[in-house]
């Protein structure tokens, strides 16, 4: 039996975030909402749009959209132009009379400036679906370059564009921390509103455990003292998330529980990054890979890509402390354990980032050679996974050792197996995944 809304501390912060959308939306001359939130409260939006998107449970009738076009400086409204014509396609057959011809984009004006043509796309397919509530437009950029330009950008908006489109709302995620869109809310007071969600996800977490109940059971404890762990963590408490670290540990040692014992070291080794301990964290890496090695000898799939995961971050921390070759080495070495995982973006991974440190340590043929056998296996990969790889970030690589004597030649060839696997605006800023680092 499904727990009332008030007695689900999760549904309970759904709720809280309908509230303040409603506040919001309430407002009449209100376009852009800052909604401050925690990095546990990324998700949490994400779950309400979603919750929203579904007629059972919305409780508007506003269209709620997320758009990931990376931010680039003269061209992000034309790339979110591109992607919510494509969102705009799958939409259509849940917008109102079967018997509507599906929307088409207008014809950009020529010369006309960001964001105007994409905003009057906006305020076409307003119209033409006669939308019973508001176009709520979330901004998640995969990749923002620039931060200030990113805020001019939507200063732009809120002073010249939007306050002639009355159903018309933008969503954009701010750090509650540390806000870097503040200046914008205090110069557009009227039009730009930031609101702090205050989920407190910490509690919720809590309370979902002891709802889950079986806290007396080595895998209550386990839930427990892991959410104590994360808690801990958020709040900069690294002795507390020590404490609970071990306590996790204990029982994962206990129950020969590997998979489970590898997230409690790599939360522990954030922790340590963070506090600037990096070669503790460095051996919590190596213990993590300790683990899953253990796991995999158990029989346990999950652990052969956890391993994976646990030689990256301890890569990660050679390129911080530039021990290139050391790092180069590791990834090379890595490419197997990937490939075996199997999981594509990992492997590509491996092969860029091994390129990338042989070229900081000025070895150019074993980094060419890492970049090369990278984009071979690429050719094997489906073309829709490639766009969530680092592929692009590889290509790179390869255009930089071109401009070196004696690969320039080989250039062209790149190139044109770039374009085949990735189009023609290959790129970075076009191809970046949605959380991955640069």
């Amino acid at each position: 039996m499904t727990m009332p809304a008030s007695a689900n501390p999760i549904l309970r912060r759904l709720e809280i975030l309908s509230d303040q959308w409603q506040e919001f939306a309430d407002q009449a001359e209100a376009r852009v909402l800052c909604w401050q939130v925690t990095p546990d409260e990324h998700a949490m939006v994400d779950a309400f749009l979603a919750m929203e998107s579904e007629e059972d449970t919305a409780d508007s009738q506003d269209l709620f959209v997320t758009l990931t076009s990376p931010f680039v400086v003269g061209r992000y409204g034309e790339a979110l132009l591109r992607e919510f014509v494509d969102k705009a396609a799958a939409l259509y057959e849940g917008l109102g009379d079967p018997a509507t011809p599906a929307w088409q984009a207008p014809a950009a004006v020529p010369g006309a400036p960001d964001p105007l043509p994409f905003l009057r796309a906006c305020e076409s397919f307003i119209a033409h679906y006669q939308l019973p509530g508001l176009l709520a437009l979330l901004l998640s950029p995969s990749e923002i370059a620039d931060h200030a330009a990113f805020a001019q950008w939507l200063t732009t908006m809120a002073e010249s564009a939007l306050p002639r489109l009355p159903k018309l709302r933008f969503i954009v995620r701010d750090d509650a921390q540390a806000p870097q869109l503040a200046a914008l809310v205090q110069s557009q007071p009227e039009r730009v509103v930031a609101l702090p969600a205050e989920l407190d996800m910490p509690a919720a977490r809590l309370e979902v455990s002891e709802a889950a109940g079986n806290l007396d059971t080595p895998g209550g404890k386990f839930r427990r003292a892991f959410i104590q762990l994360t808690n801990a963590l958020g709040k900069q408490d690294l002795a507390a998330a020590e404490g609970h670290g071990a306590t996790a540990l204990a029982i994962t040692s206990a129950e020969k529980w590997w998979a489970l014992s590898i997230p409690v070291h790599m939360a522990l080794a954030g922790g340590l990054i963070a506090a600037k301990k990096n070669e503790d964290a460095s051996r919590r890496y190596m213990q993590a890979e300790a683990a899953a090695v253990e796991g995999e000898k158990a029989g346990d799939p999950l652990c052969a890509k956890l391993r994976v995961q646990a030689r990256l971050g301890r890569g990660s921390l050679l390129i911080q402390a530039g021990a290139w070759r050391l790092a180069a080495v590791l990834y090379g070495e890595t490419v197997p354990l990937a490939k075996a995982v199997p999981d594509p973006a990992l492997v590509i991974d491996c092969h860029r980032l091994a390129s990338l440190c042989h070229e900081q340590d000025r070895q150019f043929q074993p980094a060419w050679q890492q970049g090369v056998n990278g984009l071979a296996f690429a050719r094997g990969v489906d073309k829709a996974l490639l766009a969530q790889t680092t592929l692009a970030y590889l290509g790179e690589s390869l255009a930089r050792l071109c401009k070196r004597g004696e690969f320039k030649v080989l250039w062209p060839r790149i190139e044109r197996e770039l374009v085949a696997l990735l189009g023609p605006k290959w790129r970075p800023t076009a191809h970046l995944p949605a959380g991955t680092a640069a």
